[in-house]
């Protein structure tokens, strides 16, 4: 069907259907430098498309993995524009396209997604004006020379963080607090002295104020007492209204601790009846009928007391030999 709406995606698809073919139109239209660099090797065609759905009347795409004569592999991206006239979001759309590919070709595995093959894009043109868009999304950037420097390194600006000790993170004191909270969220135990300076640097009465002191109570391994001391000593005279703030909060967490406290009750006490159970089942089988008072005992044992029980009641001499020492 897509053939048929797109007589030149037809055409364009069967010449690069054949790999000696499509080596011949690579090795032609790409630049010497990058042409002299493919290896003998026939371009091996990879299956899909990448372009946007609302494109594809006017664009049709293939995918070539090829082998560099370093032995590398590199992907050849080739983008045949239908339109009569050139499209200036065409920069846009390969980078898209671009990054569509690595996507696909890396999924999650970490070594492929810090190891990426180069992309080498090529776009085949037959409309009927002169092609005259920007070969690159970076000659479309207004920018001094300056930032187009770092532009043109497709490389992002690294701020860890974690290492930066607290005052040095911002001169600006809601900013600092700000950060401050996110990176002590990761800590195992927030020390009393930082929680006291992440809420002493919070501005009275800000918004900000209750977000951070809801965050906290939300993300932090901290208890209701150690919260409130460090509030009583960063907001003297504030302490009680702003535990107000996040009184309901405190009841929630409360109730989920209590949950999965009681969770995982249940699943121990479960264990303690399958291993009672067993003990009972073992003495059953060995000496007969036990007394109602030994059912008892074990039903009162914990699973951690009963673990060594199963063995003892496989090796005991009597019933009441299964407590002593």
């Amino acid at each position: 069907m897509r053939s048929m709406n797109n007589p030149h995606d037809a055409l364009f698809r069967a010449l690069l259907e054949n790999p000696a073919r499509a080596g011949t139109l690579l090795r032609e239209q790409l630049p010497a430098a990058i042409a002299n660099r493919l290896s003998d090797s026939p371009p091996r065609l990879l299956d899909g498309t990448f372009i946007d759905a609302a494109l594809r009347h006017s664009q049709s795409d293939r995918l070539f993995e090829v082998t560099l004569r370093d032995g590398y592999p590199a992907l050849l991206y080739v983008l045949l524009e239908h339109k009569s006239a050139p499209d200036p979001g065409t920069p846009l759309q390969l980078l898209g396209y671009m990054v569509q590919i690595w996507r696909r070709y890396a999924g999650k595995e970490a070594g492929k997604l810090r190891a990426l093959p180069p992309i080498i894009p090529l776009v085949v043109y037959h409309g009927a004006a002169r092609w005259d868009v920007a070969t690159s999304v970076l000659d479309c950037i207004a920018a001094d020379a300056d930032i187009l420097a770092g532009q043109r390194e497709f490389r992002y600006h690294l701020r860890d963080l974690g290492p930066v000790p607290y005052e040095q993170r911002s001169a600006d004191r809601a900013v600092r607090a700000v950060l401050g909270a996110l990176c002590g969220v990761f800590e195992r135990q927030v020390g009393a002295p930082m929680l006291e300076r992440i809420l002493r640097d919070l501005p009275d009465g800000d918004l900000l104020e209750q977000q951070v002191l809801l965050y906290i109570v939300r993300h932090y391994k901290t208890t209701e007492a150690a919260f409130r001391q460090a509030l009583s000593n960063a907001k003297p005279g504030r302490e009680e209204a702003l535990q107000m703030t996040v009184a309901q909060e405190w009841i929630e967490r409360g109730r989920i601790e209590g949950i999965r406290l009681g969770e995982a009750r249940g699943e121990s006490r479960g264990e303690a009846r399958a291993l009672a159970g067993s003990v009972v089942d073992i003495l059953e089988t060995r000496f007969g009928a036990v007394d109602v008072q030994v059912r008892e005992r074990l039903a009162r044992m914990d699973a951690q007391g009963l673990r060594p029980l199963i063995r003892r009641a496989l090796m005991a001499p009597s019933v009441d030999a299964l407590f002593e020492p």
